[in-house]
């Protein structure tokens, strides 16, 4: 949940064997603590996106993250950081039951 003045981040890059741990203590000096890190996973193979998802407290925060964390290594993989896009509103889904038979 977004509160009022956070801006999200996507970090690119991300090695599969990083934790969220890691991350935040990366992005400790910028206000960010592990419950403000997404580690997404895919819904079909469950392995994460090589992604995270970074929630930093204001708009300076995040311009200082980006400038200072940019291109740097992540064991021994090198992140990109960037602004995230807004996302549209979730549709919810409709489940009519299982598949018909003719």
């Amino acid at each position: 949940m977004e509160r009022h003045g956070e801006v999200r981040l996507l970090v690119r890059g991300i090695a599969r064997g990083v934790s969220s741990d890691e991350i935040a203590e990366l992005f400790a000096p910028f206000g960010v603590d592990r419950e403000s890190i997404a580690l997404p996973r895919d819904r079909r193979t469950r392995r994460r996106k090589g992604i995270a998802y970074v929630m930093v407290p204001s708009a300076q925060h995040a311009a200082d993250a980006i400038k200072a964390l940019n291109e740097t290594l992540l064991q021994d993989k090198a992140i990109t950081i960037e602004t995230a896009a807004e996302r549209p509103p979730k549709r919810p889904r409709r489940f009519n039951g299982p598949p018909r038979r003719f």
